[in-house]
């Protein structure tokens, strides 16, 4: 990829995660002004929930798809084979994922309490399995992917100050949600099948092995990854009320937008790591060198600027300065820079065929990490 090109997705890039993250943070102080502290901590809880159904349903596909056709973008009935393995899997872990919930429900009280608000997050699962982000990246089309998110996000933000105006309107949130990501599904499929020519077929079993098996250490890496972010949340959900759950929440939801620099970063530089690591081999390519200067300098920046800042990122996104808030953001300025300093050695391990060494270490830590809230949060 050309430098004019990885320019062009980083700033796409840049975008995507700033509507992400930023369109939610302007929602979420009114949403905890309307709905309360209470409904609000609520309201996190079955999106905590929903975040793992739509994890499962991604899959590794978010690294191990996008390697997979950045490799094979000019081979057409490659790429096809890519989108209908892909496609049906997706399908397949979607209703696995929906006879799980019910079992939830049913078994659980606590999820019991919050089903409706989970039927109704349950559309952005399949929201998301209409939404090609892995094809759009190994293809490098990022813009694509920016200009839908910008419709989705813009149809969520604009319902929620329209149409939640009490804490009786939080089932609201959740249809938006859904309903915003389900109709931008529907329209990438619509430009997929138009822009890069796919012809959809059913693939054999042989093929949806493959591309399954080539997923699943990703897979359970990304479920590790996600046990960092949602775990506690989980897990305070049985211990606090939920109006301190809501305080909790609020913390973590600025700690993920300043992430999404990270985030950025890593998936600005995946396809083009994957070609000049498929060149080099084990020996460190250019690319990933000049994707370790940057994610050093970029991690200190964040780690200072969260730390001696969070102060007035909680005045301006919260409306006040709040104590546990301002803790929470000093305390994750740490993750903050370790998550950004390691975006290369993952990258690395990724595109060198080390996934499986990759997704040990981070089992190792969420394991720790789990066994310290189970005997630290009660």
């Amino acid at each position: 990829m050309g430098k004019e090109s990885l320019i062009s997705n980083i700033f796409n890039l840049l975008l995507l995660q700033g509507i992400n993250y930023i369109m939610p943070l302007v929602t979420f102080p009114y949403l905890v002004k309307v709905l309360g502290v209470e409904q609000y901590g609520i309201l996190a809880f079955s999106l905590a929930v929903t975040s793992y159904f739509v994890l499962i349903t991604d899959y590794g596909f978010n690294l191990s798809a996008t390697r997979q056709v950045s490799i094979y973008r000019y081979d057409q009935q490659k790429i096809n084979e890519i989108f209908g393995s892909v496609l049906i899997i997706k399908l397949l872990l979607m209703i696995a994922c929906f006879c799980l919930m019910i079992c939830l429900i049913f078994s659980i009280e606590k999820f019991n309490d919050i089903q409706n608000l989970l039927f109704l997050s349950f559309g952005m699962v399949f929201g998301q399995i209409l939404f090609p982000i892995w094809l759009f990246q190994g293809m490098e089309k990022m813009k694509y992917i920016t200009y839908l998110s910008v419709v989705a996000k813009l149809i969520f933000t604009v319902g929620i100050f329209l149409f939640v105006k009490g804490e009786n309107d939080i089932w609201l949130v959740p249809l938006l949600n859904s309903s915003g990501l389900i109709l931008v599904g529907v329209f990438s499929l619509v430009l997929v099948i138009r822009q890069f020519d796919i012809k959809f077929y059913i693939p054999d079993r042989h093929s949806l092995y493959f591309y399954f098996k080539d997923g699943w250490n990703l897979f359970t890496s990304n479920l590790a990854i996600l046990g960092y972010k949602n775990n506690s949340m989980l897990i305070l959900a049985f211990y606090l009320d939920s109006t301190n759950l809501g305080f909790y929440s609020i913390g973590k939801k600025i700690f993920e937008a300043i992430n999404g620099l990270n985030v950025v970063m890593s998936q600005a530089f995946f396809p083009s790591v994957s070609k000049s690591q498929a060149i080099s081999g084990l020996a460190i390519s250019d690319r990933l060198k000049s994707l370790f200067s940057i994610s050093i300098m970029l991690s200190t920046c964040i780690f200072l600027g969260t730390f001696f800042f969070a102060d007035i990122i909680s005045l301006l996104i919260s409306g006040k300065e709040e104590a546990v808030v301002i803790e929470i953001l000093q305390l994750l300025a740490i993750a903050l820079f370790i998550i950004g300093v390691n975006v290369p050695a993952v990258q690395y391990l990724i595109s060198t065929g080390n996934s499986k060494k990759f997704s040990l270490i981070v089992w190792i830590g969420v394991i720790v990490d789990l066994l310290l809230l189970l005997q630290l949060v009660p």
